[in-house]
Order: C-alpha cells, then sequence, then structure tokens
C-alpha cells in the first residue's frame, strides 16, 4: 500500500461528494492507496453517505468512533492508527485534491526520501492559501527558513508513516488550538528531507463556515497549549543553536502575524478580565522563550508589543497601541542600528508612560524620478526619495544597478547626505561597463539609510511626464570594448532598466 489518505468526519455530508469523487478521480490505481474516514459521531447523514461511495470504492474504509473528540485531532490520530500506507496524507473532508496528486507526490517522496512532502495549494471560495514555499519552484530538499515554511503549518501534506511513528508524533487532543502546528512543526523539525512541489495544483482548500476555531472563545491557557510545545519541542531538538534561534524568530513572527493573540489583546472581543487573563499567560510565555535579543529579531511592527506585554499593564498596552498608530515625523526622536524611535507620552491617573518605542513599520516612502540623462560618458539621474517619519534627517542615497542575470550589484554612492530627499547621481559608465559577462537588463534601485535602517526602492513607476520613450546610446568605448546601452521601461510594472550590448 503507497498512500493511506486519513479523513477526519464530522457533519461533512454536504461536502464529501467533492472530497471523494477527488479521491475516485485519482490516476493513482486505487489499490495502491486506501481512504481511511474516521466519523467523530456525526448528527447528520454522513455515514450514509461514506457507505453510498464505499459500493464503488473498495478502498473506502470508515471508522466509526463511540464518543465524539471534539475536533480533528483524535480522529487523525485514530486515522495514523489504522494506516497501511507508505505515506499518510491528511485531507479534510470539505477539502479536496488535483486527480493526480497522489501520484506526483509519492513518486517525488520515494525519489527524495521525504519525510514530509506537499504541493501547491489553491484557494477556493476566497481562501486565502500560503504561497510564498511555492515561489522558487519544486523544492526537493527544502529548508524551514529559507523556503518560509513556518507559514505553510496546516497538516495537509504527506508524511512518510514510518517517520511519524518511530517519533511518536500525534495530534495532541490537549492541543485545541494550533494542534495542526504543533504537529506540523515537530516533523519539520525532525524531518531530513522535506520536499515542496510547486508545479501543479495538488490541494483545493475550501473556505469554510461559522464552525472555524477562530470565532469561538477559549481560555488563554488552552490557547497556549501549543505554542508552549512548540518552543518547548524546537528548545529540545538536536538543532544546531544559530538554527534555533533563527527558527524561533522565524516562528514567532508568524504566531503574532497569524494568531487571534493580537486580535484578542487589542480589540473589543473580550472582557477586561478576559483581557488580564490572556495578558498574564501572554506574558509568562513571553517571559519564558523571547528575551531581549530575540525582541530585536522580530518584525518591527511586534516589538512594542512584546516589550509592553512584559509589563503585564492591560491599560498601557491598549493606550501605546492606540498613540503608536498616530505616530508622525515629528514623534521621532533618533534612528540607530536599523530602528526608528519615537517617544510617546501618556499622563493620567489609570496609566501614565515616558517612553520610546520602535515605529519602523509606520515609515512610507515616496519615489520618483524628474530626470535622466544618457550623455556621451555618463548616465545622470536626479528624483526625490521621500519617507514619512525621517523628514528631518539627513539621509545618505545610493543608486543601485542589479544585473538581472547573475543578480550581481553595482552601488554608486552619492557624495554627502541630504535632509531635503533629493537625490542626483553621475555615474560614468565604465561603472557597469567593465565586464563582458554582464551584458542584458540591468534593473535600478535607490537606497536611502541612516542610523543603519535602509529603505531600498525601485525606480521608474512614478517619473517625469517627459520620460515615455527608451533612450539609446551606442558607440561606448569601455576597457577596449565597444558598448550600446538604452534605458528603457519595462512591463508590467514599468520601471527603469538598462540593457547593455556588445558592439559587433
Amino acid at each position: 500500500m503507497k498512500v493511506s489518505v486519513a479523513i477526519p468526519i464530522y457533519n461533512a455530508a454536504r461536502h464529501l461528494n467533492v472530497t471523494l469523487d477527488s479521491l475516485q478521480k485519482q490516476t493513482m490505481d486505487a489499490s495502491e492507496f486506501e481512504v481511511i474516514c474516521v466519523n467523530d459521531c456525526s448528527t447528520d447523514n454522513s455515514i450514509e453517505v461514506i457507505e453510498k461511495y464505499q459500493k464503488n470504492m473498495d478502498n473506502l474504509i470508515l471508522i466509526n468512533r463511540t464518543e465524539n473528540s471534539g475536533g480533528p485531532m483524535i480522529p487523525r490520530n485514530n486515522a495514523i492508527q489504522a494506516a497501511r500506507g507508505e505515506y499518510i496524507m491528511f485531507l479534510d473532508n470539505d477539502d479536496f485534491l488535483g486527480e493526480e496528486a497522489l501520484e506526483r507526490l509519492y513518486d517525488a517522496a520515494r525519489e527524495n526520501r521525504s519525510d514530509v512532502i506537499f504541493g501547491k495549494y489553491v484557494g477556493v471560495n476566497g481562501r486565502h492559501v500560503p504561497e510564498s514555499m511555492f515561489k522558487k519552484g519544486n523544492r526537493l530538499n527544502s529548508d524551514i527558513l529559507e523556503d518560509n515554511l513556518v507559514y505553510s503549518l496546516a497538516p495537509h501534506k504527506m508524511f512518510n508513516l514510518s517517520f511519524i511513528r518511530e517519533n511518536g508524533f500525534e495530534f495532541h487532543p490537549q492541543a485545541v488550538v494550533g494542534e495542526d502546528q504543533l504537529f506540523v512543526m515537530q516533523c519539520y523539525i525532525n524531518a531530513k528531507v522535506i520536499t515542496v512541489l510547486a508545479d501543479y495544483e495538488y490541494y483545493f482548500v475550501v473556505a469554510r463556515g461559522n464552525e472555524n476555531l477562530s470565532l469561538k472563545y477559549f481560555p488563554a491557557e488552552q490557547f497556549f497549549y501549543s505554542f508552549n510545545r512548540i518552543l518547548e519541542f524546537l528548545e529540545e531538538s538536536e538543532l544546531n543553536e544559530l538554527y534555533k534561534r533563527k527558527l524561533k524568530v522565524a516562528f514567532i513572527n508568524r504566531f503574532l502575524h497569524a494568531s487571534r493573540l493580537r486580535g484578542h489583546l487589542l480589540s473589543n472581543l473580550l472582557t477586561k478580565e478576559q483581557k488580564m487573563d490572556w495578558l498574564n499567560e501572554t506574558k509568562c510565555f513571553f517571559d519564558k522563550y523571547v528575551d531581549e535579543p530575540i525582541i530585536n529579531s522580530l518584525a518591527s511592527r511586534f516589538q512594542y508589543f512584546v516589550r509592553v506585554v512584559k509589563e503585564n499593564n492591560i491599560n498601557k498596552l491598549l493606550s501605546i497601541h492606540k498613540k503608536i498608530g498616530k505616530v508622525t515625523a515629528n514623534d521621532v526622536t533618533r534612528v540607530e542600528n536599523g530602528f526608528i524611535y519615537a517617544k510617546l507620552k501618556e499622563y493620567n491617573k489609570e496609566c501614565s508612560f515616558d517612553e520610546e518605542h520602535v515605529v519602523n513599520q509606520l515609515n512610507t516612502s515616496e519615489v520618483f524620478v524628474s530626470d535622466m540623462l544618457l550623455g556621451e560618458n555618463s548616465i545622470t539621474i536626479k528624483g526625490d526619495f521621500t519617507q514619512s517619519l525621517l523628514i528631518n534627517f539627513e539621509i545618505n542615497y545610493e543608486l543601485i544597478f542589479v544585473h538581472r542575470t547573475s543578480g550581481l550589484e553595482k552601488v554608486h554612492r552619492s557624495k554627502e547626505a541630504a535632509s531635503t530627499g533629493r537625490f542626483d547621481f553621475t555615474i560614468e559608465y565604465g561603472e557597469i561597463l567593465f565586464n563582458p559577462d554582464l551584458t542584458g537588463p540591468w534593473d535600478l534601485f535607490v537606497e536611502a539609510s541612516v542610523g543603519g535602517y535602509v529603505k531600498r526602492r525601485r525606480i521608474g513607476s512614478a517619473r517625469s511626464s517627459k520620460l515615455t520613450k527608451p533612450i539609446t546610446v551606442t558607440d561606448i568605448s569601455s576597457f577596449g570594448r565597444n558598448y550600446s546601452i538604452k534605458a528603457y521601461y519595462t512591463k508590467p510594472f514599468n520601471n527603469i532598466s538598462l540593457d547593455v550590448k556588445i558592439n559587433k
């Protein structure tokens, strides 16, 4: 048996036809895979639907639980125990697979000896699905950090069954929130090979209704159960310490971005008493796993939140959250080590503070090219680079040429800093025409920096109305060769690039 497909079932009668139809249509021979439906005491006619399909699907197995488990965790564990395949694929009862999904995934898993393998997701009915891990194409031996896998922690993947059993991995029944993240992160951390396929539409994720757990309230202690276990498992793992640290940062960024935590603490979803309970549990979590170096490595938009949570003051947290959204350039006090700091103040009987917080996330920028000239010996580019929070700072500007094929960067620095936001570069052609292998397109960026804070922007899409046509200069002599350069506007983003050619 090649593959076991595990489907937890609860009141899924109206969805099951699409799910089971997709399994009937698989290009993998039906004798090579089994479908294990674990009915979690459904009160609709889910059993009747499955039994109807069993008449035409010899590989369809129905397991009827005698007690409702309250979630998909235990039914998935029942399927792991019953599975006979080399690999097990977890499928939700309202999702479906592409016709070649099982065959493609299994063949790639065997070829690469994958412990975990999954393919491109497709959202249905407006469902958002992770995409970043598929942008590099097929990754036969992917990396959790390099391929952004912490943003794909749903269990809709194929796992080597022996790998799961040997490690004793299961969906923890106490993990009513994030149980899939706990299982998948444990598998990621211990897996020798994780394979990601982007060459086919493998798994179709259907938008769900009000049964989604995100609409239900859970005590904070239950909420944090999975996330405590994840970081405990990471810290106890055999990964090297530097990788552990970077993975911890990546996971906490993901946790703060995607979980309901900030929504519960910062919105009106909870009473003040409930918020205080959640805040206390959150402080315990951060105190245990998030030290100051970790905070400094987090995305800037989360740093104030973590620091204030550690003070365990709900009034201060709500007040700073409100004020930080109204920060202007007048509030910025310094830029240091890559961080923009703003002074936040409040004085009242309930809560008073006078302190700085990182506000990088609030800084917006605009780039405008006012002029571009290609002369006999040099190219001149002028324009404006404005940043909403840094109008009172002296900014250093660099024009950066990026060779599209090799990725090589050639940096041209401005001679002096400017507080006006204006840049004016004149670059001799010899700065980029120094190697015959570096012909073809060069893309142009302007980079602004101050106090270690760097903002890079592609230039050209916003430009003077006089810059409408390509500009070509021929007969350029550099290092004994003759070149031509054409400045043109890319499609579809309409930015400026240079096309370099050697004249014959």
